[in-house]
This record gives C-alpha cells, structure tokens and sequence, in this order.
C-alpha cells in the first residue's frame, strides 16, 4: 500500500471519530444541558473538517 493510501485512510478514521465525538456531544448536550458537551461537539466538528480537508488534499494530489 502507497504513503498515500494509508495517509488517506488515517484521515478517514479521523473523520468517523470527528463524526462519533460531534453525535456524542451533542446528544449528552441536549440530555444534559452541560456546555462542556458542546465544545465535545464542536472538536469533533472540526477533526471532521481537517479529516475531510486532508483525505481530498491527499486523493487529489492538492497544491504544490
């Protein structure tokens, strides 16, 4: 398998655990109230949105 190939991967995985900890949080956020959820939320919002940015950088080759 190419670095490539196991870059884009790892940022995949990034993206489902992105995608686990925003549903995480925001539901114990409702049940809760607690706002400590919310920012739990809002990493795994943003670790999506790296993943997602380095998955498409490295499968399109990206800038130079």
């Amino acid at each position: 398998m190419s670095d490539t190939n196991t870059i884009v991967r790892r940022a995949l995985l990034l993206v489902f655990a992105g995608i686990a900890l925003a549903v995480i949080g925001a539901s114990l956020a409702t049940a809760t109230g607690r706002p400590v959820w919310r920012a739990v939320a809002v990493v795994g919002a943003l670790a999506q949105t790296f993943g997602w940015v380095l998955a498409l950088h490295y499968r399109r080759g990206g800038a130079a």
